[in-house]
């Protein structure tokens, strides 16, 4: 696990870009038609391709977007952080992964977006639905492992597997039912603006604040 450097100076502009884009994607869901009816839509085509196995293997791989893949994955990378005293890393992988559940919770009750429903057999939820918080999740997850592998070799594998981790689960929350694309989307969104920003907080921002704090000349006793 190698010190996480800041990967690119322009890292607060993509924080801040996607959290643009996240507030004009909920604004458009909650004001304009034409989204939420081309998201039905989305989903309705797509159900034409469901059968009772691909359902239940569908269900078992979303999962791996919380319950059984990202939370033990994320507790697993903590624990091992702490036992090589990378304490920076530690922090920023608590505050990550707790920051995000947080933010999303409170951004389903900003947007109070009621969850799809649009055949028989769809699972309850008594969430709301934007955005999605699989998506987030595994995001933030993947994010979050490519960031403290910045300057590692395994960092083009990272991008690559991961991303496609968090594509497949992301398309398995719409596949299901339980989800707008425009939710997933969203998820993304918030789960960039949380890591990228929080990443550039704790390993650029914060380091050259004390470095600054550091060059000032102590104060005289005379």
């Amino acid at each position: 696990m190698p010190h996480p450097q800041p990967p690119t100076p322009y890292g607060l502009l993509l924080s801040l870009t996607a959290l643009i884009a996240l507030i004009a994607l909920g604004l458009l869901v909650a004001a304009h038609p034409a989204l939420p009816a081309w998201d039905a839509a989305f989903l309705l085509r797509l159900h034409r391709y469901a059968s009772p196995a691909l359902n239940r293997g569908v269900a078992i791989a979303t999962d791996l977007g919380t319950y059984w893949g990202v939370m033990p994955a994320s507790g697993g990378l903590i624990a091992l952080a702490l036992v090589r005293r990378r304490w920076p890393v530690a922090a920023y992988l608590t505050l990550v992964t707790g920051g995000s559940a947080v933010l999303n919770l409170n951004a389903k009750l900003l947007w109070h977006r009621v969850r799809p429903a649009l055949w028989e057999g769809i699972p309850p939820h008594a969430d709301f639905s934007f955005p999605s918080g699989h998506a987030t999740y595994s995001m933030t997850f993947v994010l979050a492992l490519v960031l403290i592998n910045w300057d590692s070799p395994r960092r083009p594998w990272l991008i690559g597997l991961g991303g496609l981790f968090a594509l497949a689960i992301g398309a398995s929350r719409v596949y299901l039912g339980v989800h707008f694309p425009s939710d997933v989307v969203g998820g993304w969104l918030l789960a960039i603006a949380w890591a990228v920003g929080l990443h550039q907080a704790m390993f650029r921002w914060l380091p050259l604040r004390v470095a600054a704090q550091a060059d000032l000349p102590t104060p005289s006793r005379d």
